[in-house]
This record gives structure tokens, sequence and C-alpha cells, in this order.
């Protein structure tokens, strides 16, 4: 099984500054079933939007047909996996494009998600805190910005899977068409954004 939420820059920075999102987007490939029911100590209404707010990030991407295209693009080597490599090739693009895209500093905002994580771990599922000491002790957030990164990402997911062992290899078709990918990106996020703005304000939280 592929490890979930593999494009956690791009869901972080889309919670904004708000430690509940954050909290709950994290969440949102744990969580299964309908959202009004989970349970767990420390949870709040804010945290259940920001697992839904995952959802919806993901119905989007799914759905919008500049994903579709870059999926496209590896889809005659990768096949189904290319949803799984795209999520990962926008992470890269996001962290190299963070002062187009992000919100001051790469390291600075990676730095705060890590308090986020740190200060409320006992609010998340024992079965996260593996994940969330991975993540801040590698900083994998601002690592999306590095290529080798990505490839030691991408490795790792072939190594701990049969169903991805063909995985291992797409750092070096992100290498070769990093432009493409970029240009994709550039035109999906920002329709992405808006979408997530008018989630959120529709929640009316």
């Amino acid at each position: 099984m592929l490890a979930p939420a593999v494009n956690f820059l791009a869901h972080f920075l889309l919670s904004g500054t708000d430690d509940e999102l954050r909290l709950g987007n994290l969440l949102g490939d744990v969580v299964k079933g309908r959202v009004a029911h989970y349970d767990h100590p420390g949870v709040t209404e804010r945290m259940r939007t920001g697992i839904r707010l995952h959802r919806a990030i993901d119905s989007f991407s799914d759905a919008h047909p500049v994903v579709r295209r870059s999926k496209q693009r590896i889809a005659g080597r990768y096949g189904r996996l290319s949803g799984v490599i795209v999520d990962i090739y926008y992470d890269h693009v996001l962290a190299r494009e963070w002062a187009t895209h992000g919100e001051g500093t790469l390291a600075e905002f990676a730095a705060d998600v890590y308090r986020t994580l740190r200060e409320h771990l006992d609010r998340l599922p024992v079965g996260v805190h593996p994940l969330v000491h991975a993540m801040t002790r590698g900083n994998w957030l601002a690592g999306y910005a590095q290529i080798t990164h990505i490839d030691r990402a991408l490795r790792g997911m072939a190594r701990r899977s049969r169903v991805a062992v063909g995985i291992g290899t797409a750092a070096e078709e992100l290498a070769r068409d990093y432009d493409a990918v970029a240009e994709d990106f550039a035109e999906f996020f920002p329709e992405l954004r808006a979408h997530c703005v008018s989630f959120l304000a529709a929640t009316h939280e």
C-alpha cells in the first residue's frame, strides 16, 4: 500500500496558518468514512473541516484537466501510479517556485508547520506519530525543493511496496521534463487555491 498524502506541502499551504486545518488536512487520507463520525481526544469541528478540505483538494485535483494532462505525460510508463507521481512532482514545483506560490520563505513555513504538529501531537492518532516524527526530523517540506529528495522519496516508496516497484525512476523524468510540469502547475494551482477559498467560505466557520 502506498503512503498516504504524499503531497504534504500543497495540503499544508492550502490550510493557511490555521493549526486546526493543518491537523485535519494531515488526517485527510487517514480518516475513512463520514467525517462527522470521526472522534478522537482533542478533535474539533475545525479539524473535521480540515479533513473535508483535504478531500476537496483531492477530488478537485483528480477531476482537473491540467492534472490529467500531467498524468498522461507519464502514464505510458507508470500507469495507475501516475497520479501519485504527479502529486510529488507538483510539490517539487511548489517548493522550487515558493516565491510565487507560497508565503514568506519555505524554511519559515516548514518550521511553523512542524511547530503545529509537535505542539498538537497528542491530538493525533498514535498511528500518525511515526509519520510526524519522520517528516519533522527529515525536514520533508523544505526538502521537496531538491530533486535528490524527490528521488529518495520515490525510491523509498518503490522499496516499501510491490505495487510501487516501478516508481523509483520517476525523478529522472521530472528532472528532464521540469519545465512542462512547472507550466502545468502554474496553470492549475491558482484554480485549486480559489476552490479551497470558496470551500472554506461555504463552511461558514
